[in-house]
């Protein structure tokens, strides 16, 4: 059997459908190139409160129907034929459409983060947990094969102890003024901007939101993620709109448990190096795992299914590369990203499935807690919360 047969649904489950909240540049990459692939799932609407957009964006798309005007939203989620919600809004707007979504019987699939704060997160799982419904913050990365098997190989001890873990994602400033606009909201204090919550964006090669990428690896592969880590260091390099309350670059230390530590790096805009700043640094999207017998060192952690190098280097013995598109298992294929395992984890989960990975609401959390811990450290604002008052939600959805 292939693996593309295991997916063909149940002959008396409907294909799941989903709808988009807003027409966002991540929407093709995140859900509706991966849910063509998979036979179970199709995206019939998209709600954008600018018509002419919306509806460009469906023609573009091919995307049955569109919502607009000032209910998009609203109109989207009383549609009885959607099951799911993709939500890949400015994060201050998470907490809210995620609830209304929920609410309105929905299942939901949030770009990252979440939300801005924990303690929205915990609200937002509850009501899911109450209504029977999925939800799911889309850290894909951590579906995809590459780091499933970084995980495999340090919780194996082929290598020894876990000893430490590093993570960077770093554009350089060369590439970084083609990718993001001025006024880009990653860099707004209201939206939730800030180079951790976002990477560490809408970006022409990586689309949307890669937030939060460096912490969630070093998590995932050392298997840290039941509870917030303890942050011995975060210094920040403020964004220059807003350097108070707005990160550009974030560089932070961990304490993890069982004394291994842990680092990551998340830089929107690396400056060159050289005379004057003007040799361009290269872009980092690096993963390095340091045990006692050796190291484990990944290119591209972030979605491999484009490229990746994957490295083994022992002490003793020789070095190996390996090439991880699917899971140990078989399962999975060459051509899909990191965004196609995550949809099938998610619509496994709908339908009682046990997905091949799944992140927990304890990890999502937790994450949450990390990234308020480490804004406290750098001596940052914290994030704003959602003025959205989850009561009023229910009469007006």
């Amino acid at each position: 059997m292939t693996s593309s047969q295991t997916y063909l649904p149940e002959p008396h489950a409907r294909i799941l459908c989903f709808g988009i909240l807003g027409a966002a540049r991540i929407g093709p990459n995140a859900l509706i190139k991966p849910a063509r692939t998979h036979p179970g799932v199709a995206v019939l609407a998209v709600s954008c409160r600018d018509e002419t957009r919306g509806q460009a964006y469906a023609r573009k798309h091919d995307i049955p129907k569109t919502y607009s005007g000032a209910r998009a939203y609203l109109d989207l989620l009383d549609d009885p034929e959607i099951d799911a919600v993709y939500i890949p809004l400015p994060v201050s707007l998470h907490f809210e459409w995620s609830m209304r979504a929920l609410e309105a019987g929905k299942h939901i699939l949030v770009e990252k983060p979440m939300t801005n704060t924990a303690e929205e997160a915990r609200h937002i799982f509850a009501l899911a947990e109450r209504r029977g419904l999925v939800a799911l913050e889309a850290i894909h990365c951590t579906f995809h094969p590459v780091l499933q098997r970084v995980r495999e190989i340090v919780s194996s001890g082929e290598l020894g102890k876990l000893k430490s873990v590093h993570s960077s994602f770093v554009w350089p400033s060369v590439v970084a003024r083609f990718l993001f606009s001025g006024d880009d909201i990653r860099f707004s204090y209201e939206t939730g901007g800030g180079c951790m919550m976002d990477m560490g964006g809408s970006s022409p090669l990586l689309p949307h939101l890669l937030r939060l990428y460096p912490l969630a690896a070093i998590r995932h592969v050392s298997g840290a993620e039941a509870a917030a880590l303890e942050v011995t260091s975060a210094i920040a390099t403020g964004h220059t709109g807003d350097p108070r309350r707005v990160d550009r670059a974030m560089h932070t230390t961990y304490a993890l448990p069982d004394s291994v530590t842990a680092e990551t790096t998340a830089d929107l805009s690396a400056p060159g190096w050289g005379p004057f700043g003007l040799i361009p640094r290269r872009p980092q999207l690096d993963l390095s795992v340091s045990l006692e017998g050796g190291e484990i060192e990944v290119f591209n952690f972030i979605d491999p299914g484009v490229v990746h190098t994957f490295k083994v280097k022992p002490k003793r013995g020789a070095a190996r590369s390996e090439k991880v598109y699917r899971y140990a298992d078989g399962r999975g294929e060459k051509t899909w990203h990191s965004y196609d395992y995550q949809l099938r984890a998610f619509v496994d989960k709908v339908r009682g499935r046990t997905p091949w990975a799944w992140t927990n609401p304890e990890c999502t959390i937790t994450q949450l807690e990390t990234m308020e811990r480490i804004y406290v450290k750098a001596g940052m604002a914290p994030r704003v919360p959602s003025e959205h008052k989850p009561e009023k939600s229910a009469k007006n959805a």
